[in-house]
């Protein structure tokens, strides 16, 4: 092999080698620190880009989902209101019933009673959740829309369980000691209109909930799917770039030695010119 001062090229081939390898050992040891593939436009601006439009998509549908899940939490507290005061309207026909067929002290007992369920029932009309009413003409009434452009929009109305000259309204109002001549007299007849309302508001309520839980459990779903798309495109594979490191830390010492062994072959020549074998 010719010793040469000209120019030490294996050094140079070394150096390049070096830097390279040194500039992948600290892409690697980025995306390790970072967790994340891409961390600047240089490392894939494609990618960059879909992944930022994904992350933007993912936190919209998320914050729809949000939106719809607040909404069902408040048809879901109409619902319950609903379905109670359909147990006790039920009662009432009970206690309304044993009313009829009792006399003197028993019967005072059962108007009683029936005079403590109207309150109950009087006191569902003015429940509120959060701070809105859940039934009544001033009810709040919700839109909220079910995509990330604000299309499907779902309505959520208004629900008066007393309104004015309904059987409901007058079940609550009704006197049952009052003469059968008495504008509030009650019959059994018109606590069964009375419950037919309840359970109508009950089958609305519960179709709003239910198709407000399939939105919901629909962009939930979607957030999921775009969170992993984004995923796949921007995440860094933490076990391919430990095992990336481990490679280019094994050159980068490689390299090292090469650039050491270069630099000593040239001293050699240097030595040899300098303080050439005495004979």
């Amino acid at each position: 092999m010719a010793l040469s001062i000209g120019g030490n090229y294996g050094t140079l081939r070394s150096l390049n080698n070096l830097k390279s390898t040194q500039s992948k050992m600290n892409q690697a040891m980025e995306r390790i620190s970072s967790g994340l593939r891409i961390n600047s436009a240089a490392d894939d601006a494609g990618g960059l880009a879909m992944g930022m439009k994904l992350s933007l998509e993912a936190t919209k549908t998320e914050n729809v989902q949000q939106s719809v899940a607040n909404v069902k939490s408040f048809v879901d507290a109409q619902s319950s209101a609903l379905e109670t005061a359909e147990e006790i309207v039920s009662e009432m026909a009970t206690v309304k019933a044993n009313y009829d067929a009792a006399s003197g002290d028993d019967q005072a007992a059962y108007a009683e009673e029936f005079t403590a369920l109207q309150d109950q029932l009087n006191m569902i009309t003015s429940e509120k959740y959060n701070g809105d009413n859940l039934f009544g003409t001033d009810a709040t009434s919700h839109n909220v829309s079910t995509t990330s452009d604000g299309t499907g929009v779902i309505n959520v109305g208004q629900l008066d369980l007393n309104e004015a000259g309904s059987k409901f309204e007058a079940l609550i109002n009704a006197d049952i000691n009052a003469d059968v001549t008495d504008a509030n007299y009650i019959e059994a007849s018109d606590i069964t209109d009375a419950h037919d309302e309840v359970t109508s508001h009950v089958a609305k309520a519960g179709g709003r909930a239910s198709t407000l839980g399939f939105a919901s459990s629909y962009l939930e779903t979607k957030a999921t799917n775009l969170e992993a798309a984004r995923s796949r495109i921007m995440d860094a594979d933490i076990v391919e770039e430990s095992t990336n490191l481990s490679k280019y830390t094994m050159q980068y010492e490689a390299a090292v030695a090469a650039i050491a062994q270069a630099n000593s072959t040239q001293q050699t020549v240097m030595e040899l010119l300098l303080f050439p074998e005495k004979k």
